[in-house]
């Protein structure tokens, strides 16, 4: 009951709340409603477009799916917080010094979390990086449809359906014949230093 008590009390609260969307998201994704690669992708963020993919690399996450991490960052980020909770709990307060301390808790965890979650990750990077590499070879030869406004050898992203969902990817171009909002283009090699498919114009 002490447990269950600092669970729905600030700042657990928070992870609490995270974690209970996580399980159900795994909940779903059992059943069959979901997929476990819901959230990769591409993310436009800037002018500079940035994978989400490279994003979660550059932290040392290799090719993990984003759900993955995500979970093992709620995870390990509830632990922390509740036995912070329940061993310092006595420093929250009262009034805003509750509110600021519980804040400082719940950094504190985000932070402890991440070494944590790294560790986790290296033994299951080899269950996914083979999935992942066949997933982006499947692609090649695949129709996609341009959707930004033009493609270059620098910027493109384009639709393509895959394994019955709509993915967006970035793609470039060597083509001299400029590529525009809504044709057609054919998906020819995979960029895996930079992830990026290079395109050439439909054949037909």
């Amino acid at each position: 009951m002490e447990y269950l008590s600092l669970a729905f009390t600030l700042p657990t609260l928070i992870f609490s709340t995270l974690l209970c969307v996580v399980l159900l998201f795994w909940l779903i994704t059992l059943i069959g409603f979901t997929d476990i690669d819901m959230l990769d992708g591409d993310v436009s963020l800037s002018s500079d477009d940035i994978d989400s993919d490279v994003a979660f690399t550059k932290f040392g996450f290799g090719e993990l799916p984003v759900t993955v991490v995500i979970s093992m960052l709620v995870m390990f980020g509830w632990l922390i917080s509740i036995y912070l909770h329940k061993f310092f709990g006595y420093l929250l307060g009262e009034g805003v010094s509750f509110y600021f301390m519980s804040m400082v808790m719940v950094m504190v965890s985000v932070f402890g979390a991440m070494p944590l979650a790294l560790l986790l990750a290296k033994p299951l990077q080899r269950f996914f990086d083979s999935k992942e590499a066949a997933s982006k070879e499947d692609m090649l030869g695949l129709e996609c449809t341009i959707a930004t406004s033009k493609v270059s050898d620098t910027f493109g992203q384009a639709k393509i359906m895959f394994q019955g969902a709509e993915q967006l990817i970035e793609v470039r171009t060597e083509c001299e014949t400029p590529f525009k909002l809504g044709d057609r283009a054919v998906l020819l090699e995979h960029n895996k230093e930079q992830h990026f498919y290079t395109i050439t114009a439909t054949p037909w």
